[in-house]
């Protein structure tokens, strides 16, 4: 009687005409087992991921930092144009004629007298 309840249990288990074990696919007991190379292969992906999206971020915050130093340049060289501007103004001014024979007299000097002037060939 035994014999014939193991061979009833082994017939559950095997399809009676084949001889071929029918699988369960609900069964939930089963554990997800990698290989050492999937690990590998999984790990390298990781790292690649990882590598281009701390990249992307350091592309990213470099683009606003360049954007940043654009403007600040920019506005110096306003800044600079403008400096420039009123240096040309002022140097032509304090080189008119007007303003040097103003700030001679000023300063205490008259015209040469005709003997002292010498001329040069």
């Amino acid at each position: 009687m035994k014999a014939k309840k193991n061979a009833c249990a082994s017939n559950r288990l095997r399809n009676q005409g084949t001889g071929v074990r029918i699988r369960n696919t609900r069964r939930k007991d089963r554990k997800l087992r990698l290989t050492s190379r999937q690990i590998g292969l999984i790990s390298i992906l990781f790292f690649i991921f990882m590598g281009s999206s701390i990249g992307y971020v350091w592309s990213n915050f470099e683009g606003t930092q360049i954007g940043y130093d654009l403007s600040r340049l920019q506005e110096r060289e306003r800044d600079l144009k403008e400096l420039h501007r009123k240096l040309k103004l002022e140097l032509a001014y304090l080189t008119s004629p007007q303003y040097l024979e103003e700030a001679s007299r000023e300063a205490g000097l008259r015209p040469a007298d005709p003997e002292q002037v010498i001329l040069l060939q």
